[in-house]
């Protein structure tokens, strides 16, 4: 029993996080892994959080399957069409609808910018049941994606874990999972892992994994995909709380790491970088990189 104990006991950095995370208002989630040493870190990373836009990357593997089977070209256009403009991120619902935008343009502003309908027309592509299916597939059943964006309630699959988690849900471990398959070549095939890691190291929004580490000049390149929501449920209290999420491979002269931290349940509700979730899980971020880099 004690050898048990012993084996549940939190690592040196996993108290330093809990520590830190001991006055964060909110519910915060990590997993991190090096993907030299095999050595883990897990705080609270098997419970299921909302992903907010994070979940597109799975919509990525899924389109970068089709493309690898010849099932779509990069090349193919895609019409944009008024009716299927959305708000929130990006930039296509400002643009002129009757153009066309191919794959390859989808995918870039789906990762880089979150683009809500560029996501939804790779989406008119493959469906939400068959990005559910490649998830389940590749051994990561926790991490779904239940409709289009901006289509809250009318949800496609799991209409009940819809109304709570919106989007899309999954845990800290299954989506650090999913990016050590992109790490090791292994999502898809080799070359399109490759691919989506380099639209992975796109992405424009830096507020959490990146913001305090170092970058290109130091030899730290980040590859990642972020989200940010408020919650679809009250709390007991009847507070919303807000979402946010961010989840990748990070690079550095002492090897590689994949991390995902998620935050959900903030009471900080501000939609600024000084975010409570945000600083917290940009804390976090250094704790990890400090440790695997000392």
């Amino acid at each position: 029993m004690a050898n048990l104990a012993a084996a549940a006991a939190p690592s040196a950095i996993e108290a330093r996080i809990a520590a830190r995370l001991s006055s964060f208002r909110g519910q915060m989630g990590v997993f991190a892994l090096h993907l030299e040493t095999g050595e883990t870190i897990a705080v609270n990373s098997d419970t299921r959080f909302p992903t907010a836009s994070l979940v597109k990357t799975a919509v990525m593997v899924e389109v970068f399957a089709r493309l690898d089977a010849g099932r779509l070209q990069r090349d193919r256009p895609v019409p944009l069409t008024d009716d299927i403009k959305v708000g929130g991120s990006g930039v296509l619902h400002s643009l002129r609808g009757g153009t066309s935008w191919s794959v390859g343009d989808l995918l870039f502003l789906m990762i880089a910018l979150s683009d809500n309908t560029a996501t939804n027309m790779l989406l008119g592509l493959t469906g939400t049941a068959a990005v559910n299916e490649r998830m389940v597939a590749m051994g990561l059943p926790l991490t779904r994606l239940y409709r289009p964006t901006f289509r809250g309630g009318q949800a496609d699959a799991f209409p009940e874990e819809e109304k709570e988690y919106g989007l899309g849900s999954s845990t800290p471990r299954e989506m650090a999972t999913l990016m050590e398959r992109l790490a090791r070549g292994q999502a898809v095939s080799a070359a399109a892992s490759r691919d989506m890691q380099a639209l992975l190291g796109k992405q424009q929004v830096h507020e959490v994994i990146c913001r305090l580490l170092p970058g290109p000049d130091a030899g730290v390149t980040i590859a990642h995909k972020t989200g940010q929501d408020e919650e679809k449920l009250k709390d007991a209290s009847g507070a919303p709380g807000s979402v946010r999420t961010d989840a990748g491979i990070v690079t550095t002269p002492k090897g590689r790491y994949v991390v995902a931290i998620f935050a959900r349940r903030a009471a900080d509700m501000r939609w600024t970088v000084e975010n409570e979730a945000l600083v917290a899980g940009a804390d976090v971020s250094r704790l990890v990189f400090d440790h695997f880099t000392r």
